[in-house]
């Protein structure tokens, strides 16, 4: 293994990790704290705040057992893209602040990044 692949290797497992930790705190507060029923709200949308927090509570996980089996976390990491950049179009119709559209956009792009990793592990 050559010192690119041990870097790039690097980079992926730390990517999964911050990631999926990351879907993992995010999902299970939507999934059960009061303040993530008012933001839904806000969003117009409160029927949507349990499939959100469970597919990020799966994507999370998905995205960590990829270190193991690179197929589901290629595909966990499009998945969480996606819901992402939905949520950024959500928080752009209701004119939400720059501020609070950047943790969605910086777990968009990395997990973006992610795919791509996956795929060519």
């Amino acid at each position: 293994m050559g010192r690119a692949d041990v870097t790039s290797s690097v980079i992926l497992v730390v990517a999964a990790l911050v990631s999926g930790l990351a879907f993992l705190y995010y999902g299970f507060r939507v999934l059960f704290q009061d303040a993530a029923k008012g933001e839904f709200e806000r969003y117009g949308m409160p029927d949507v705040r349990q499939v959100v927090g469970l597919l990020e509570v799966l994507g999370g996980t998905a995205v960590i057992l990829g270190l193991a089996f690179a197929p589901l976390g290629a595909l966990a990491a499009v998945g969480l893209t996606t819901l992402m950049v939905l949520g950024l179009i959500v928080r752009v119709r209701i004119h939400d602040a720059v501020r609070l559209m950047v943790p969605a956009a910086l777990l968009g792009a990395l997990n973006a990044v992610l795919a791509v990793l996956f795929l060519s592990a």
